[in-house]
């Protein structure tokens, strides 16, 4: 009786184990299931970056160190994107360039800003003018030199931005004149 007894609660400690152990493995397998979803499923509007320092700016026009420019990247649309040394449509979804090379006319696509408001012509208009204006100090103003009295404003011998070769002709289209013909131009929009 004694060995029945015995075997009987060796049964029942083996029984009890493998279904502890099965259940701790389905939770265990549950728990991993859910944080694999948590980490696949998109979080809306929120952008994780891993970067090994503090982002000291994030002004477009005034943005100097490798982390501001990387994060502003990722966070602004320019009028084009630029992949692998190519140029693709951004916010501009078509341009032309005349026949002489220095008037770039760019047609935007519809976009709204996280407030809701559309972006428009206007916005790369004063955003470009900006770049250039002598009070903003940006260190990057000289990317705007190659644009019509660009490096004159910015250094102060015209005092009047609408004489800036930029100029948004209605909400949707934005015109820009160069200097000369310069070949990367539009890789700058970016």
């Amino acid at each position: 009786m004694f060995k029945k007894s015995i075997a009987l609660l060796v049964i029942l400690l083996l029984v009890v184990g493998m279904l502890a152990g099965c259940g701790s493995q389905q939770s265990s397998n549950q728990n991993q299931n859910q944080q694999q979803q948590q980490q696949t499923q998109p979080k809306e509007k929120e952008l994780v970056f891993a970067i090994g320092a503090e982002v000291p700016n994030l002004d477009a026009q005034k943005a100097t160190d490798t982390y501001a420019i990387m994060v502003g990247n990722a966070v602004f649309e320019g009028l084009v994107r630029v992949y692998d040394g190519k140029v693709y449509p951004g916010m501009a979804e078509k341009w032309e360039v005349s026949e002489d090379k220095t008037t770039y006319t760019f047609h935007l696509r519809d976009a709204k800003w996280s407030d809701g408001s559309p972006v428009t012509a206007y916005d790369f208009e004063y955003a470009i003018k900006r770049l250039l204006d002598p009070n903003t100090a940006s260190e990057y103003a000289f990317q705007g030199y190659y644009i019509v009295n660009g490096e004159e404003y910015n250094t102060g011998k015209i005092t009047d931005p609408n004489q800036i070769g930029v100029k948004a002709l209605d909400d949707k289209t934005l015109q820009i004149k160069l200097k000369v013909p310069t070949k990367y131009f539009e890789s700058l929009l970016s």
